[in-house]
């Protein structure tokens, strides 16, 4: 039970990794915001959780990229379950792959906007009470595709994440002196339902040196390290969790 008592918001909590964190924080006894844009499925995973967990738990329709819906969520969150301790942005989106001139402008505002923008406004409305509490804990999903140009999908995806590398490292810079800590994880190649349109060829599997592509799972006990107090030292670093896939 090492997050009783903290309220943590997920977006992209409806399914796959976000679901798998939202679930393996109830477990460690925190009540959670599952957040996302279906907001029917999110409520739906919010009523499993409570039948199964002690927790508090609440859901709520967010498009992360609008900060007038990121303020409606945390105002969800403050309703229902009180002050935030642990913002998990999560929510993503990916496009197969596509030549850069191929790509038209409407798309790169939808990506930049649901993948950049959607890490951003939200930590925009929890760094002031974050920091009024002196305390915190931020988590953004980054992605192996941002360290290295791309695996599979769209440039727009590792374009986005490696914003969110870059961000991670401003964010903690700025909020570390309020004792908020902020880090990414950088999945691989992990089996969910968001990666099944990018059609995997045999040489990825064959260039993960664990021999496997990765679980939701192991998404959610590297997303629970962070916030827990084992933690409490590590800020602005990016926990890569690809079985071998990508090395520093």
């Amino acid at each position: 039970m090492r997050l009783e008592g903290k309220v943590a918001i997920v977006t992209g909590a409806a399914r796959g990794i976000g679901l798998a964190i939202a679930e393996t924080y109830a477990r460690e006894g925190a009540s959670v915001l599952l957040a996302d844009l279906d907001g029917d499925e999110a409520a739906k995973a919010a009523g499993r959780l409570a039948a199964a967990y002690p927790g508090s738990f609440a859901a709520a329709h967010t498009d992360v990229a609008s900060k007038a819906d990121c303020v409606a969520m945390f105002a969800t969150a403050h309703e229902a379950l009180g002050p935030v301790d642990i913002l998990v942005c999560n929510a993503g989106i990916v496009r197969p792959a596509a030549a850069i001139e191929d790509i038209s402008p409407e798309t790169w505002d939808k990506v930049i906007g649901i993948n950049l923008m959607g890490a951003i406004y939200p930590t925009q409305v929890f760094a002031p009470e974050a920091k009024e509490r002196g305390t915190g804990r931020i988590i953004y999903m980054a992605s192996v595709a941002g360290e290295v140009g791309g695996v599979s999908a769209e440039m727009t995806y590792s374009v986005t994440k490696a914003g969110v590398l870059c961000l991670t490292k401003a964010t903690a810079k700025q909020l570390a002196p309020h004792g908020v800590t902020v880090n990414a994880i950088a999945p691989g190649t992990i089996q969910t339902a968001m990666t099944d349109i990018l059609q995997y060829d045999a040489s990825v599997l064959e260039s993960i040196p664990l021999g496997r592509y990765g679980e939701v799972s192991d998404i959610a006990g590297a997303a629970l390290y962070l916030v827990s107090d084992d933690a409490k030292y590590v800020t602005g670093t990016t926990l890569d969790v690809n079985g071998g896939l990508f090395m520093r």
